[in-house]
């Protein structure tokens, strides 16, 4: 049997730094980091055309390191098998394997909406996926508030913890349907729904108008990265007399979690 071919399902890649590869390649995936100035142009792109061959299909390593050589201008591959950090905050039993996930639109860097394939049928949800470690913290943040919000009726359902190869880099979270980005006329709403996230112990910390989801079961704040405990009652009265004016904001800021805003 043919071994499966290794795709590149994440990056972050640059010319003037190091960059970084995400490869799946069968059920595992493996992670590239290629030193400032190997890959240029096109191969920045297109990366494993490029790059030497990797065993992709051995358990005794996670981070291949690629390098030019000064000598001899080959790249050279040094292979690690370090532990990749991951989220601590596991709360929800429901545990999903990232790659199980079938993909149907990319909503932001880290966000997808995605079909979950289950014994009772598909299902359309929504998937937040820590790509690279630096990734991982503001994903423990949004993933303990989700914790501390579960039951208030203000965030989406917390469908469960994704992991990849047993490591928890992510969530799954309720497609919220038919809905569309609050606006000023949707103010109170919204101070009603900031005032009871405020009553958790939590600052949400971006308040922009796309953070609030107005969907048929009402509306819905999401969006915790930023989100931090504290019990500053100056910092809670800032952020809720921001709110008018981030509603009224024109301008696309915080957009990059799309809906489809009829």
């Amino acid at each position: 049997m043919d071994s499966p071919l290794p795709e590149v399902i994440s990056m972050e890649s640059s010319a003037r730094s190091d960059s970084y590869f995400r490869v799946r390649c069968g059920s595992r995936v493996k992670y590239i980091v290629t030193t400032q100035g190997t890959l240029h142009g096109d191969a920045l792109l297109m990366p494993l055309f490029s790059l030497p061959p990797l065993p992709y299909s051995r358990d005794d390593w996670t981070v291949a390191t690629i390098s030019r050589s000064n000598e001899t201008g080959e790249l050279v591959p040094s292979l690690s098998n370090r532990t990749l950090l991951g989220v601590k905050e596991i709360w929800h039993p429901e545990m999903v394997d990232c790659l199980s996930l079938d993909r149907v639109e990319r909503l932001s860097a880290t966000a997808f909406e995605c079909i979950r394939r289950g014994q009772t049928g598909t299902v359309t949800t929504i998937a937040k996926v820590a790509r690279f470690e630096w990734e991982i913290p503001r994903m423990e943040r949004e993933t303990r508030a989700y914790r501390l919000l579960e039951g208030t009726g203000i965030a989406p359902r917390f469908l469960g913890h994704v992991h990849e190869q047993g490591r928890t880099v992510g969530m799954l979270l309720e497609k919220i349907e038919d809905g569309r980005f609050a606006g000023v006329g949707d103010l109170e709403a919204c101070r009603k729904a900031l005032g009871r996230f405020h009553q958790t112990g939590l600052l949400h910390g971006d308040v922009n108008r796309h953070n609030f989801v107005v969907g048929k079961d009402g509306l819905k704040l999401i969006d915790y990265e930023t989100s931090w405990e504290t019990n500053d009652l100056e910092a809670f009265d800032a952020e809720m007399a921001s709110l008018e004016t981030e509603l009224g904001d024109g301008s696309g800021r915080g957009g990059g979690f799309e809906i489809d805003d009829d």
